[in-house]
């Protein structure tokens, strides 16, 4: 017999199907406990997807804003900073990251400008593949090397305020970018994990009620 089953079989005060004192409403409101998980989950759910698909949205927003409005310059990037990290999934796969940091310089309208930029770059690699799991090998290069020129787009009244010029921003300039429709696409799949255990507990109370 399950748990659920079992808050069926008494009230738990010891009240069996027909005893005097069966209360069938306090059955259903511990039955319904299902659908206040399921509410949890699809709030959190939501949360999730709100905030990735808006920093999606805001990044390529800003783009189109600085490609209509800005200026279009090339610069050079010094300062280079390197920083790696590793994490191990489950089955034994490992992520490797390694993030960019530098400073890019600029002119614009003949005024010369300097501001920082940032770059992520991830990879996979199985655990099995090697025993060196931590080599250097392992990490994506470095975004730039010092001294290469990059294009950059800035804003023509706050010059410092700038962005990369990235193809996957290019390629969705005016339009809803990818990344927010992979973030609507899998909150739309996750929350039809919440949705069982709401449809669980209404079901559950629904049987209570009529005991």
């Amino acid at each position: 017999m399950s748990r659920t089953t079992s808050w069926y079989a008494n009230d738990g005060q010891g009240n069996g199907y027909f005893a005097p004192g069966w209360d069938s409403e306090r059955i259903a409101r511990r039955t319904g406990v299902f659908v206040w998980i399921g509410v949890v989950m699809a709030v959190l759910i939501i949360i999730g997807g709100s905030v990735l698909f808006f920093s999606q949205y805001s990044e390529q927003r800003a783009y189109d804003r600085l490609k209509t409005e800005g200026i279009q310059t090339t610069g050079t990037v010094t300062d280079i900073q390197v920083e790696h990290s590793t994490y191990r999934g489950r089955e034994g796969r490992r992520s490797y990251t390694t993030v960019t940091s530098a400073t890019v310089h600029y002119a614009v309208d003949g005024q010369e400008y300097s501001s920082p930029i940032e770059d992520r770059r991830s990879g996979f690699r199985k655990f099995t593949e090697t025993s060196y799991v931590r080599s250097p090998e392992n990490y994506p290069d470095p975004s730039w090397a010092e001294g290469q020129s990059v294009s950059i787009l800035a804003d023509r009244e706050n010059p410092r305020d700038v962005v990369l010029h990235k193809p996957y921003l290019e390629r969705d300039t005016g339009k809803m970018p990818v990344g927010g429709w992979i973030a609507i696409i899998a909150t739309g799949a996750l929350l039809i994990i919440p949705a069982l255990f709401i449809r669980a507990g209404i079901v559950n109370m629904r049987k209570a009620r009529e005991l």
